[in-house]
């Protein structure tokens, strides 16, 4: 089954759309701090809040380091319904399967859920409930899914930050860091190749070839960046060079 929209909500136009974190009756000002400082390490700003049992006062601020703008711009709402109102979908969390046997929602794995997303481009939202009782029934009848982080079952609930940290990395929904790292290109390669050949060949063994072939082999599996790859260059050309060194100084002296 795959993520559906709810055909009465707009989704951002063009590309993926918004990924919103929806606190619900938080209790305390660490917690308020720390979800905004996870939000910002996945390059997340869109905090909503219902019914908030704690300011976001000077506790919530020290928590969230250099999320403090996130906490600044967190809106506040009366209700879910309110909350949820402009997303196409919204997504319950809970850590207590139990709990929730007679809810109107099925709970579904986190790793099941990632499957059903797919390539869902909707604004979504991710509701997590009280620190103490979670989220109530008619939250839940609020929500498109309820999803259960599975975790320990002897000691199943969540530190609400951590919960929203695991939430967002396993969706997929955290902008991603620009590391693109240029890999060793063919020619590079094979002068990398040559190199080695010519190591082995001032040196006698049993199956030269052999030798040849597992370091062709092993630069191949690994696609080392070129930063990688110049530096065992680097090596390899200091080592040749002394080799050549002693062979003049030997056939000098010859």
């Amino acid at each position: 089954m795959a993520l559906q929209k709810k055909t009465k909500k707009k989704a951002k136009p063009g590309g993926r759309g918004r990924s919103i974190i929806v606190l619900v009756g938080p209790e305390y000002e660490t917690n308020l701090g720390m979800v905004a400082r996870v939000m910002k390490n996945f390059g997340l700003d869109e905090l909503r809040v219902v019914e908030p049992a704690c300011p976001a006062g000077k506790t919530a601020i020290m928590y969230s380091k250099h999320a403090r703008e996130v906490l600044e711009s967190s809106k506040r709402f009366g209700s879910l319904r309110e909350a949820v109102e402009d997303c196409d979908a919204a997504v319950g969390f809970t850590g207590i399967i139990r709990r929730h046997r007679g809810s109107i929602r099925t709970v579904v794995p986190l790793k099941k859920f990632r499957e059903m997303r797919g390539g869902y481009k909707g604004n979504l939202a991710l509701v997590f409930g009280r620190e103490g009782i979670g989220l109530d029934e008619g939250e839940i009848g609020e929500c498109d899914y309820l999803v259960n982080i599975e975790t320990n079952s002897e000691y199943p609930v969540m530190n609400l930050s951590h919960a929203v940290a695991v939430a967002i990395y396993a969706l997929g929904l955290g902008k991603k860091r620009k590391t693109r790292e240029e890999r060793l290109h063919g020619k590079e390669k094979e002068v990398l190749n040559q190199m080695f050949k010519s190591l082995v060949g001032r040196y006698t063994f049993r199956n030269p070839k052999r030798c040849e072939v597992a370091f062709r082999r092993i630069i191949g599996r690994a696609n080392p960046t070129e930063k990688e790859g110049r530096s065992v260059m680097n090596v390899l050309r200091v080592v040749l060079e002394e080799l050549e060194g002693r062979e003049h100084e030997e056939d000098g002296a010859a």
